[in-house]
Protein backbone atom coordinates (compact mmCIF):
# COMPACT_ATOMS: atom_id res chain seq x y z
CA UNK A 1 0.00 0.00 0.00
CA UNK A 2 2.56 2.07 0.71
CA UNK A 3 4.37 1.21 -2.11
CA UNK A 4 1.53 2.21 -4.14
CA UNK A 5 1.18 6.00 -2.59
CA UNK A 6 5.46 6.22 -3.27
CA UNK A 7 4.61 5.20 -6.98
CA UNK A 8 1.69 8.00 -7.21
CA UNK A 9 3.36 10.79 -6.62
CA UNK A 10 6.64 9.92 -8.19
CA UNK A 11 4.31 9.79 -11.14
CA UNK A 12 2.62 12.61 -10.10
CA UNK A 13 5.86 15.13 -9.15
CA UNK A 14 7.09 13.86 -13.16
CA UNK A 15 3.56 14.77 -15.33
CA UNK A 16 3.73 18.26 -14.80
CA UNK A 17 7.54 18.58 -16.34
CA UNK A 18 5.99 16.59 -19.19
CA UNK A 19 2.84 18.57 -20.06
CA UNK A 20 5.17 21.92 -20.02
CA UNK A 21 7.68 20.51 -22.41
CA UNK A 22 4.90 19.84 -24.57
CA UNK A 23 2.87 22.54 -24.03
CA UNK A 24 6.01 24.42 -25.02
CA UNK A 25 6.30 22.39 -27.83
CA UNK A 26 2.60 22.68 -29.28
CA UNK A 27 3.56 26.45 -29.08
CA UNK A 28 6.92 26.16 -30.51
CA UNK A 29 5.43 24.47 -33.35
CA UNK A 30 2.00 26.52 -33.53
CA UNK A 31 4.53 29.42 -33.93
CA UNK A 32 6.99 28.00 -36.61
CA UNK A 33 4.04 27.65 -39.07
CA UNK A 34 3.22 30.81 -38.77
CA UNK A 35 3.53 32.63 -42.49
CA UNK A 36 4.79 36.10 -42.63
CA UNK A 37 2.01 38.80 -42.78
CA UNK A 38 -0.49 36.04 -42.00
CA UNK A 39 -3.25 37.95 -39.30
CA UNK A 40 -2.86 36.56 -35.60
CA UNK A 41 -4.17 37.17 -32.54
CA UNK A 42 -2.20 36.44 -29.59
CA UNK A 43 -2.45 36.67 -25.96
CA UNK A 44 -0.70 35.77 -22.76
CA UNK A 45 -0.49 36.55 -18.75
CA UNK A 46 1.92 39.75 -18.81
CA UNK A 47 -0.40 41.49 -21.78
CA UNK A 48 -3.87 41.63 -23.52
CA UNK A 49 -5.22 40.15 -26.12
CA UNK A 50 -3.21 41.81 -29.46
CA UNK A 51 -4.50 41.50 -33.34
CA UNK A 52 -1.99 41.91 -35.97
CA UNK A 53 0.09 40.28 -38.61
CA UNK A 54 2.71 37.92 -37.74
CA UNK A 55 6.64 38.54 -38.79
CA UNK A 56 9.78 36.12 -38.27
CA UNK A 57 10.52 34.17 -35.31
CA UNK A 58 13.57 34.52 -34.49
CA UNK A 59 15.68 33.44 -30.84
CA UNK A 60 12.72 32.88 -29.08
CA UNK A 61 11.27 36.11 -30.03
CA UNK A 62 7.91 36.47 -32.50
CA UNK A 63 8.06 39.97 -34.49
CA UNK A 64 4.25 41.14 -34.27
CA UNK A 65 2.94 44.35 -36.44
CA UNK A 66 0.14 45.98 -35.68
CA UNK A 67 -0.18 48.74 -38.09
CA UNK A 68 2.79 50.24 -38.75
CA UNK A 69 4.74 49.98 -35.43
CA UNK A 70 6.63 46.27 -35.30
CA UNK A 71 7.24 44.55 -31.97
CA UNK A 72 9.10 41.59 -30.49
CA UNK A 73 6.92 39.35 -28.41
CA UNK A 74 8.81 36.71 -26.33
CA UNK A 75 7.61 33.46 -27.30
CA UNK A 76 7.52 32.16 -23.97
CA UNK A 77 4.77 34.72 -23.14
CA UNK A 78 2.69 33.76 -25.46
CA UNK A 79 -0.38 31.80 -23.64
CA UNK A 80 -3.25 32.06 -26.73
CA UNK A 81 -2.67 31.84 -30.49
CA UNK A 82 -5.38 31.76 -32.70
CA UNK A 83 -5.02 32.74 -36.78
CA UNK A 84 -7.18 34.11 -39.31
CA UNK A 85 -8.11 32.07 -42.03
CA UNK A 86 -11.16 30.74 -44.54
CA UNK A 87 -13.11 28.12 -45.23
CA UNK A 88 -12.36 27.52 -49.50
CA UNK A 89 -11.44 23.79 -48.87
CA UNK A 90 -14.76 22.72 -46.99
CA UNK A 91 -16.62 25.35 -49.57
CA UNK A 92 -15.05 23.94 -52.71
CA UNK A 93 -16.14 20.11 -51.51
CA UNK A 94 -19.90 21.14 -50.02
CA UNK A 95 -19.89 23.40 -53.43
CA UNK A 96 -18.73 20.80 -55.64
CA UNK A 97 -21.36 17.59 -53.76
CA UNK A 98 -24.66 20.29 -53.71
CA UNK A 99 -24.22 21.04 -57.09
CA UNK A 100 -23.16 17.83 -58.66
CA UNK A 101 -26.38 16.13 -56.99
CA UNK A 102 -27.96 19.11 -58.02
CA UNK A 103 -27.09 18.37 -62.38
CA UNK A 104 -27.57 14.47 -61.35
CA UNK A 105 -30.97 15.08 -60.09
CA UNK A 106 -31.58 17.39 -63.22
CA UNK A 107 -29.96 14.46 -65.44
CA UNK A 108 -32.23 11.88 -63.83
CA UNK A 109 -35.40 13.59 -64.72
CA UNK A 110 -34.99 14.67 -67.49
CA UNK A 111 -33.86 11.16 -68.82
CA UNK A 112 -36.85 9.54 -67.33
CA UNK A 113 -39.52 12.16 -69.02
CA UNK A 114 -41.83 10.12 -71.17
CA UNK A 115 -41.99 12.78 -73.32
CA UNK A 116 -38.55 13.42 -74.59
CA UNK A 117 -38.40 10.12 -76.06
CA UNK A 118 -35.08 9.83 -74.26
CA UNK A 119 -33.59 6.22 -73.89
CA UNK A 120 -33.47 6.33 -69.74
CA UNK A 121 -30.51 6.69 -67.22
CA UNK A 122 -27.25 5.63 -68.19
CA UNK A 123 -24.51 5.33 -66.17
CA UNK A 124 -22.30 7.28 -68.30
CA UNK A 125 -25.15 10.23 -68.28
CA UNK A 126 -25.42 9.47 -64.79
CA UNK A 127 -21.55 10.27 -63.93
CA UNK A 128 -20.65 12.77 -66.64
CA UNK A 129 -23.78 14.91 -65.28
CA UNK A 130 -22.82 14.76 -61.54
CA UNK A 131 -18.93 16.07 -62.80
CA UNK A 132 -20.33 18.52 -65.17
CA UNK A 133 -22.03 19.81 -61.74
CA UNK A 134 -19.32 19.42 -59.77
CA UNK A 135 -16.66 21.11 -62.28
CA UNK A 136 -19.10 24.33 -61.69
CA UNK A 137 -19.58 23.50 -57.88
CA UNK A 138 -16.26 23.47 -56.69
CA UNK A 139 -14.81 27.12 -57.38
CA UNK A 140 -18.25 28.60 -56.62
CA UNK A 141 -18.24 27.18 -53.16
CA UNK A 142 -14.48 27.78 -53.23
CA UNK A 143 -14.96 31.42 -53.55
CA UNK A 144 -17.81 31.39 -50.91
CA UNK A 145 -16.23 29.56 -48.41
CA UNK A 146 -12.91 31.19 -48.74
CA UNK A 147 -14.61 34.87 -48.36
CA UNK A 148 -15.60 33.62 -44.70
CA UNK A 149 -13.22 34.10 -42.41
CA UNK A 150 -13.03 33.04 -39.20
CA UNK A 151 -10.29 33.17 -36.10
CA UNK A 152 -9.09 29.58 -35.83
CA UNK A 153 -6.91 28.39 -32.52
CA UNK A 154 -3.93 27.13 -33.44
CA UNK A 155 -2.17 26.96 -29.37
CA UNK A 156 -3.42 25.84 -26.99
Amino acid sequence: MLAALVVSIVAAAHAAPVFAQDSTAKRDSAVAKLKTGQQIRISGEAMSRLVGKAGVSLNDTLDFAQGDAVRRIPIPAIDTLWVRGGHAKTGAIVGGAVVGTLATLLYVGLANDSDSGSGGVTVLGFLGSFLFGATVGVPIGGIIGGSAQTWKQQFP
